[in-house]
């Protein structure tokens, strides 16, 4: 099993409606080739983990590199694993209410910190996403 994780920052004038493609996209494909990972979209950047068939999954991160609706995408982290991390996500995405936004980013910041960190990827994924909910602390 082949784990590869990512950063980007997105587009300034990306829309909701560009995030809903980019999952429904996202569910489709990662479905059909058996990847499964982590996104997190938060203050304009993007985070994802992607696990599978390191063929597939290199595949992918040559798409994502093209795709137009963000930019300077930036490898954070590659691993050979026994297991995947996320076995039944193929893409998971939740968009907490402005009211629930912090303690939205504090219960993540929690599982970042609680994760189990049993690769390289892994770490370096945990340890962006708790910079970026920082705002880059």
């Amino acid at each position: 099993m082949y784990q590869l994780n990512y950063r980007s920052q997105a587009r300034k004038d990306l829309q909701m409606k560009d995030l809903e493609a980019i999952l429904s996209s996202a569910n489709l494909t990662n479905t059909a080739f058996d990847i499964s990972g982590c996104l997190i979209f938060h203050n304009g950047y993007f985070l994802q983990i992607l696990e599978g068939d390191k063929e597939d999954v290199l595949a992918k991160k040559k798409k994502i590199k093209k795709d137009s609706r963000h930019e300077a995408v930036t490898l954070l982290g590659e691993s050979v694993v026994e297991k995947r991390t996320f076995p039944e996500w193929n893409m998971a995405y939740h968009e907490p209410e402005d009211k629930s936004m912090r303690q939205f980013v504090h219960n993540l910041i929690l599982v970042a910190e609680f994760s189990g960190k049993s690769s390289e990827s892994i770490k370096s994924f945990w340890l962006e996403v708790r910079k970026i909910l920082l705002g880059g602390k």
